[in-house]
């Protein structure tokens, strides 16, 4: 399976026989929101209703619907011809893969559910499945989830660049964080060009207020400021001389924005401010991208009228038909 690190648990690798004496692998769930269900035994009340119902609603699922079982290949083969089910069937007869799961105890298959996004997470899961109505509550359930992967990420509505932030210190494991979120970010043959320089020290800050434009007044209350820089031999160097550290560095920013709303924080990037100064103020050599000022926000009565009005009024874009064609 590819490595892939996620606060959900990502489905096992396997590769086990279908109802034809097929291979069929973890690998196949991939790209695609799927059900992987566990019975323990074919032809038997529950596990026939269970079969029967998922296939009911198969087109529901998009035909994406997983039966295993300790069963042989004859075994389901029989079960899915002489039920007409609709429902892939996999072989576990050592039930490994089962184990793998969970869906095992004290070397008993337990009936077990779960809904598998396109990254191989399990999104949801059932233990202990009692079969009357079970396949319509897993079908609303990934009904849901796919609505709500296919909206807009709430964090990236709600984050704006808000000024009014407050003194309130930011922990160092709060600030790492933000700054593992941005190091994250693809790059150019993995050349990774973004620098950060996290300035907390009431001696530095100082310096740096010095080097910020008049508009940016409010920066001098922000707990912390992160100086984003890198420098051109850093990135890729492409033909027509772009230099992609530039982009590289930008989409860093992106997460790192993204990561504190998450958490509750705002995160400014500026351009105003005096670059050379900067660098000199921390020994920086290179580009200065930008400034980003972290802080929690509710502090507006150090704002001035017209930053205050832009605080309190709606986030304005350009219609969509103005920045996209699709061809």
């Amino acid at each position: 399976m590819i490595n892939l690190t996620s606060n959900y648990k990502i489905i096992p690798e396997f590769v086990l026989k279908d109802e034809e004496g097929i291979d069929f692998s973890s690998k196949n769930l991939l790209g695609k929101y799927s059900v992987v269900y566990f019975y323990p035994k074919a032809n038997t009340p529950g596990c026939t209703i269970e079969g029967i119902d998922f296939t009911h609603l198969i087109d529901e699922f998009n035909g994406n619907v997983v039966g295993i079982s300790p069963d042989s290949c004859n075994a389901i083969a029989g079960f899915k011809s002489k039920k007409g089910l609709k429902v892939k069937l996999l072989s576990d007869p050592e039930k490994r893969v089962a184990e793998m799961f969970g869906a095992v105890k004290d070397g008993k298959l337990i009936r077990s559910t779960y809904i598998v996004d396109p990254w191989g997470r399990i999104r949801r899961e059932w233990t202990k499945v009692n079969v009357n109505g079970h396949a319509k509550e897993v079908l609303e359930e990934y009904k849901k989830i796919i609505a709500e992967d296919s909206a807009i990420s709430d964090n990236i509505q709600i984050r704006r660049a808000f000024r009014g932030i407050r003194q309130d210190p930011i922990s160092d494991e709060d600030l790492r964080t933000l700054i593992q979120a941005a190091h994250l970010a693809p790059s150019c043959m993995n050349k990774q060009p973004w620098r950060f320089t996290v300035v907390r020290s009431k001696e530095k800050l100082e310096k740096l207020y010095e080097a910020l434009s008049g508009g940016n007044y409010w920066m001098k209350y922000a707990p912390a400021l992160i100086v984003v820089h890198t420098k051109e031999e850093y990135g890729c160097q492409l033909s027509d001389k772009r230099n992609y550290a530039l982009f590289d560095t930008g989409t860093a920013v992106g997460l790192l924005l993204t990561q504190a709303t998450q958490m509750g924080i705002v995160a400014h990037p500026v351009a105003g401010y005096e670059p050379e100064k900067v660098k000199e103020v921390l020994g920086i050599d290179g580009i200065v991208i930008t400034i980003i000022a972290v802080g929690y926000w509710g502090n507006f009565g150090i704002l001035n009228e017209r930053h205050l009005a832009s605080e309190e009024s709606p986030r304005q874009r350009l219609p969509l038909e103005e920045i996209v064609k699709f061809q």
